[in-house]
């Protein structure tokens, strides 16, 4: 394992510091953030052991995301990921639980990925073929679907709001009169139970987790949380697995000091500054939308304007994917932060997988126990539901 001194001369080598409130550790997180990682074996162990088989070589690469325009619609774009699963949440036997479209040399990516949008009404789905197939082919029962990464700005205080707060926000939803029945995504972690928050399923408790899960899952790089070097690949992937790796025998590639850090440039992470008009907030919130996109406190009272319960929420058949992920079946999904929806707008859709290129799409998507506020929606005059999207595509 590389020393933490070290590890903070060969960080803060590779960038100037910026001087700031930021602490020392949250600016050494954003270089690690944004570093590169490398495949083994490589001239500076202190950044290698990628893949074999990835997705990405840096988190920056899915979050600090590009502009629409400059990506291909018939291939993943940047920030996207192809996920694998089905119903009983297995994963596939010999792809595991995302598709790895990248490789180390000397090692085969499981498949290129040919996306066709296909219009359904006035909106769209995604259609997912997979071209070169390295490792044969899927389980029958086999889903595909896309995820996208979500912005960052203010995901510490989602981890900083109380769980007492989100269990008295489901428990309300017994006398809702819609239907709205949405349920802490209870998780067991380490012998004992723990709510899910992060993640489009809330399938990780907090960041540090979520944080080891994409080392793990996107760049295939260990940690102490997800301790196996060949991060996704399968026992089927068995020269994957025989692959190069970056820790020594017993030790991870990624150590918890620098989890630690990065989750401390998450949570350094300002919230954005949504400029709110009264009007369409109070269409928003007469509409039923806030029932779910609500704002959550901390525990000194101070609101989380995330505009999200934190929940998970049935949205009906037209967004359910197949795929069972932690404490949600396939039809579930948290209810999504809205806080950076304007930001989303710039570089790709909204909703999991982008499907939607604009509110009023993602709102005709939404069923299940969002059905009754879709339908005020689109109810509305023409003045006040202008009100409502204006509203919700500025935060």
């Amino acid at each position: 394992m590389v020393p933490r001194r070290l590890i903070v001369v060969l960080v803060l080598a590779a960038a100037p510091f910026v001087a700031g409130a930021v602490s020392l550790d949250a600016s050494i997180g954003q270089r690690l953030f944004e570093r590169n990682w490398v495949s083994s074996p490589s001239s500076t162990s202190s950044n290698d052991g990628l893949g074999p088989l990835y997705n990405a070589s840096s988190c920056a690469s899915c979050h600090v995301q590009r502009q629409a325009t400059e990506t291909d619609e018939s291939s993943v774009p940047p920030g996207v990921v192809v996920r694998i699963g089905n119903a009983t949440g297995t994963g596939d036997a010999i792809y595991g639980r995302q598709l790895q479209t990248r490789a180390a040399p000397g090692q085969t990516p499981e498949a290129n990925p040919d996306i066709t949008w296909i219009a359904k009404g006035s909106e769209r789905v995604a259609a997912i073929k997979l071209q070169s197939q390295g490792y044969g082919p899927l389980a029958k029962d086999t889903k595909l679907a896309l995820r996208r990464a979500p912005f960052l700005t203010g995901v510490g205080l989602l981890a900083q709001i109380p769980e007492s707060e989100i269990v008295e926000k489901a428990e309300k939803n017994a006398t809702n009169p819609d239907g709205v029945s949405g349920h802490p995504a209870w998780l067991m972690k380490d012998g004992r139970r723990v709510l899910g928050r992060f993640g489009w399923k809330a399938t990780q408790p907090d960041l540090g987790a979520q944080i080891s899960h994409a080392f793990f899952i996107d760049m295939g790089l260990s940690t102490e949380a997800q301790p196996d070097p060949w991060g996704d690949c399968t026992e089927a992937e068995a020269a994957c697995r025989r692959g190069p790796h970056g820790a020594k025998k017993g030790e991870v590639e990624i150590a918890p000091t620098l989890v630690a850090m990065i989750a401390d440039y998450l949570n350094s992470l300002p919230a954005p500054s949504t400029p709110i008009t009264a009007h369409g907030e109070g269409v928003f919130n007469a509409s039923g939308c806030a029932t779910c996109h609500s704002a959550l406190h901390l525990a000194d009272g101070r609101p989380v304007t995330a505009y999200s319960d934190l929940l998970l929420h049935d949205m009906g058949p037209g967004l359910n994917d197949g795929i069972k992920e932690g404490a949600a079946p396939p039809g579930e999904w948290r209810t999504a932060p809205l806080w950076n929806v304007a930001a989303t707008l710039k570089v790709s859709g909204l909703l999991h997988d982008g499907r939607a290129r604009t509110v009023a799409e993602a709102v005709a998507w939404h069923d299940g126990e969002a059905a009754a506020a879709r339908r005020r929606f689109q109810g509305l005059t023409p003045a006040d539901k202008a009100a409502l999207i204006d509203f919700v595509s500025k935060l």
